[in-house]
C-alpha cells in the first residue's frame, strides 16, 4: 500500500504472446508456467527510476499503475514526480493506469472536492496526459481512513460506507464523461483482515454507480499475505457482476509492515498465492503487484521485488518472473 501502507502481460502457460507497447514498438510477452490464460501482469509503484532499473525489462511486465493526488495540476511537487513517472513508464512501454486520491497539499488533505471541482481537474489532467494513459481509476482505496492524525488514507466522508459511495460514485460518472474511450476502474477497495467492512462499501457503492461498471479494483494484501481467498471471494460476490472485469490493483507479498517484519521467503509465497487466483476466480483479468522499487531500512511498509538499489533480486523477483503460483486455502 503505497504512502497508507494499503499498496502484473503475460498471458496464457507454455505461450508467446506478442503486444504492442504504446510507443509502438513490438514486445514479447512471455507467458511462464505458472500464467494463467487471459491474466495481464503489471506492477503499481511510485518511483519513476523503477523502469531505468536493468532488472525491470527480465520480468515482461505490460502494466503500470501510480497514485497521485485529484489536484496534482496544481501541486508542483506532486506533479514533478507524475511527470517522472509517467514518461519512464511510457518509454517502458507499459499500459498506465492512474489512480487518484485525496490532496497532498498542507491543509487540503481531508478536502471532498464537489463534481465540478474533481471535473475540473480531471480536464486539466486529460490535456496534459491523457493520449498516455489506458485508464483511471477516479478515487484510490476508498474504505481506508484518515486518522490519529495522519494524511494517509483518504478524508472522512469518502472512507465510510454512509456517506462514500455517493461520493465516489459522482466521481466515477466525471471520470466516464472526461476520458472517453478510456478503461475506467469504478470503484478501488482494500479487503483488510476484517473484510465485512468492505463488502458493505461494494454494495452501496454497486446500487448507486450507474452505469453499471465494467471494471473493479481490489487491493488484496490480507488475502495473499494470509495464503487465503475468502476475503477476495467476498469482494468478488459482493460486485455481483460475472460480466465485469476485477482489477487486482494493489496486490503481492510484504516484507514488512508497522514493525513487523515477514522477510523475503513470506513474500514469496504470498506472490505465488496471488498467481493462482486467477484460476480460482476467471473475473480476475489484471495483477498489479505492489511493488518493484524495494524500500529503505528505515521505512515501515516494504514490498518491493528487489531491493532500494535496484540492484539486488529478492526471492519475489524469481516468483513473478516466472509466473509461479501456489494454492491459497480457501
Amino acid at each position: 500500500m503505497p504512502r497508507s501502507l494499503s499498496t502484473i502481460s503475460a498471458v496464457s502457460a507454455s505461450l508467446l504472446a506478442f503486444a504492442v507497447a504504446p510507443s509502438g514498438v513490438i514486445a514479447q510477452a512471455v507467458a511462464p508456467d505458472g500464467a494463467s490464460a487471459g491474466v495481464t501482469v503489471g506492477i503499481s509503484d511510485q518511483q519513476a527510476a523503477s523502469f531505468e532499473s536493468p532488472l525491470y525489462p527480465p520480468l515482461n511486465l505490460r502494466i503500470a499503475r501510480y497514485i497521485t493526488p485529484y489536484d496534482v495540476m496544481r501541486d508542483a511537487v506532486q506533479l514533478g514526480r507524475l511527470d517522472a513517472w509517467i514518461d519512464n513508464a511510457f518509454a517502458a512501454g507499459q499500459d498506465i493506469l492512474i489512480s487518484f486520491e485525496h490532496s497532498r497539499i498542507p491543509g487540503r488533505e481531508a478536502r471532498v472536492p464537489s463534481n465540478s471541482e474533481f471535473q475540473r481537474e480531471m480536464k486539466k489532467f486529460k490535456a496534459v496526459y491523457g493520449s498516455r494513459v489506458e485508464a483511471i481509476s477516479p478515487w484510490n482505496e476508498v474504505n481506508v481512513c484518515q486518522k490519529n492524525g495522519r494524511t494517509e488514507g483518504q478524508p472522512p466522508r469518502i472512507c465510510r460506507s454512509t456517506t462514500g459511495p455517493k461520493i465516489v460514485a459522482g466521481y466515477y460518472r466525471v471520470a466516464r464523461k472526461v476520458f472517453t474511450g478510456k478503461k475506467i476502474v469504478a470503484l478501488d477497495v482494500l479487503d483488510a483482515k476484517d473484510v465485512k467492512p468492505a463488502v458493505k462499501y461494494v454494495k452501496a457503492f454497486r446500487k448507486v454507480a450507474k452505469p453499471k461498471p465494467k471494471y473493479w479494483g481490489i487491493h488484496n494484501y490480507s488475502d495473499t499475505n494470509r495464503g487465503s481467498t475468502s476475503r477476495t471471494r467476498a469482494l468478488i460476490a459482493a460486485i455481483g457482476d460475472r460480466k465485469a472485469e476485477v482489477w487486482l490493483t494493489e496486490t503481492g507479498g510484504q516484507l514488512k509492515l508497522r514493525g513487523n517484519v515477514f522477510g523475503e521467503a513470506e513474500a514469496a509465497k504470498a506472490l505465488k498465492c496471488m498467481f493462482s487466483m486467477p484460476k480460482l476466480f476467471p473475473q480476475i483479468k489484471r495483477l498489479y503487484i505492489y511493488q518493484f522499487h524495494g524500500a529503505q531500512k528505515t521505512e515501515e511498509f516494504d514490498a518491493g521485488l528487489v531491493d532500494s538499489t535496484l540492484k539486488k533480486k529478492r526471492k519475489g523477483y524469481r516468483v513473478v518472473q516466472k509466473r509461479q503460483s501456489a494454492k491459497c486455502r480457501p
